[in-house]
């Protein structure tokens, strides 16, 4: 059940969600899942995100990155609605992402732009 708040301000909330150590076979398994399920939320929730990478890709290079996580802005009203829905996600049922060590910061964005 979720316990989103309707009202008040929406924040920005930067989260910083590593991978378990050996979770890139099972992140790339399960990732259409998890992009499907970003379709289902509101267009003001996902502000941006994306993997961390080991190293930046190499042009050329046909091999799927060696992801080491995931960032990510979201606009939520609270932490604890960025909490449910992040619990929520394949990636964490899944155990791709790493419960225990995932950051939740408030965040306030001076600049945002798409490449």
């Amino acid at each position: 059940m979720a316990t989103t708040s309707t009202s008040g301000p929406i924040l920005e909330w930067l989260v910083i969600a590593p991978d378990f150590e050996g979770a890139l076979d099972k992140r790339l398994s399960v990732r259409p899942k998890h992009l499907e399920g970003l379709a289902g939320d509101a267009d003001t929730f996902w502000l941006w995100g994306g993997a961390m990478l080991e190293e930046p890709i190499k042009e050329g290079d046909t091999a799927p990155p060696q992801m080491k996580g995931s960032a990510m802005l979201i606009g939520a009203r609270t932490k604890e609605e960025v909490v449910e829905r992040l619990q929520r996600d394949v990636y964490v049922t899944g155990k791709v992402w790493d419960w225990e060590k995932v950051q939740i910061i408030p965040f306030k964005s001076a600049l945002r732009k798409a490449l």
